[in-house]
């Protein structure tokens, strides 16, 4: 029998990735696109040249692939093919993805949230021994493995670790506006701009380009290099990021924590305080038994992910029919 095949592709922070991925997990091709992702239509444009692109490069290929892994963020209706990107107070951009790339290239195209891609690429690749993971992408979303199974709800949504934003964020229990929806860098960049506009030394004053951008991969750099501004901004984020993954391992019980979606990259100082935060807020019998990693497949896991998830689907269809 032929070898079967199939295509992911998936975004993260930093980039977007497409892969052509056989049954035996080994990446045939790829293709990627060196970009941070701003906003919808930014996914949108990178996401078609990245699915014309993987298509042309797999040619060759094309009557042995089972199908199309795409891997999104925002909120992702598995089951229907949509994807929905909040814009605001019960405002959403929508878009039926499934049907128009279905036409385009002959092929079942399936559609995850990017955050259940990485975590049953992350499962399958590095933790099988533990059947209860939790991947956080960045601070926004969440996957979730449970008993070995990828949990994704009714319709394939479940994970969004944020409530729709209202004036009012408090009742008279207190104030919880930090379940709003986080920027995906956890506000890495805009705190570090503010703490240079106040005058705090710091390299990362070179790299501000003419037009006011800063990139986050630059803040990360400086860190590893001691720059205290970067370290104190990249402590700030893991402090906030640990008191959601307290949250996470007191409602799942979870073997493992893994943090990605890009966030890896800013390296052990980053670990060590998401970590020291989780000892402060979850609770000790759960959190003690819980181990919490950087991601080790980084921006691999989305596209890897969502071509594995190819192959699982199309089992499940076998097995029906």
């Amino acid at each position: 029998m032929k070898k079967k095949y199939s295509i992911g592709i998936g975004l993260n922070l930093f980039n977007a990735r497409a892969l052509l991925l056989s049954e035996d997990s080994k990446v045939v091709t790829e293709v990627k696109i060196d970009k941070p992702i701003i906003n919808a239509n930014d996914t949108i444009k990178i996401l078609l040249e990245l699915f014309e692109d993987i298509l042309s490069k797999s040619k060759k290929y094309k009557d042995q692939i089972e199908g199309v892994g795409l891997a999104l963020g925002g909120i992702v209706n598995s089951r229907k093919g949509i994807v929905f990107w909040p814009q605001g107070h019960d405002s959403y951009i929508s878009l039926p993805f499934r049907e128009h790339l279905e036409k385009r290239s002959g092929l079942p195209v399936f559609i995850t949230n990017d955050a259940s891609a990485c975590a049953w690429a992350e499962y399958n690749k590095n933790f099988l021994k533990c059947k209860n993971v939790i991947y956080m992408f960045s601070g926004v979303g969440c996957g979730i493995i449970a008993d070995g199974k990828l949990y994704s709800g009714r319709d394939g949504a479940a994970g969004e670790l944020f409530l729709n934003p209202q004036k009012v964020m408090n009742s008279s229990l207190g104030e919880f506006s930090i379940l709003k929806q986080w920027p995906v860098d956890i506000n890495i960049v805009k705190r570090t701009k503010e703490l240079i506009a106040l005058g705090k030394a710091t390299s990362l004053v070179k790299k501000i380009s003419p037009t006011g951008e800063l990139k986050l991969s630059s803040i990360f750099s400086a860190a590893k290099k001691k720059d205290r501004v970067a370290r104190e901004v990249i402590k700030e984020a893991a402090f906030s990021l640990g008191v959601k993954a307290s949250l996470l391992i007191n409602i799942f019980n979870p073997d493992v924590v893994i943090i990605g979606g890009g966030l890896e990259e800013a390296g052990e100082i980053l670990l060590e305080e998401c970590i020291a935060s989780t000892k402060k807020f979850a609770f000790n019998e759960m959190r003690r038994k819980c181990k919490i990693f950087l991601s080790q497949l980084g921006a691999e896991a989305t596209s890897l992910g969502a071509a594995m998830l190819v192959f699982q689907e199309k089992a499940k269809a076998n097995s029906i029919i």
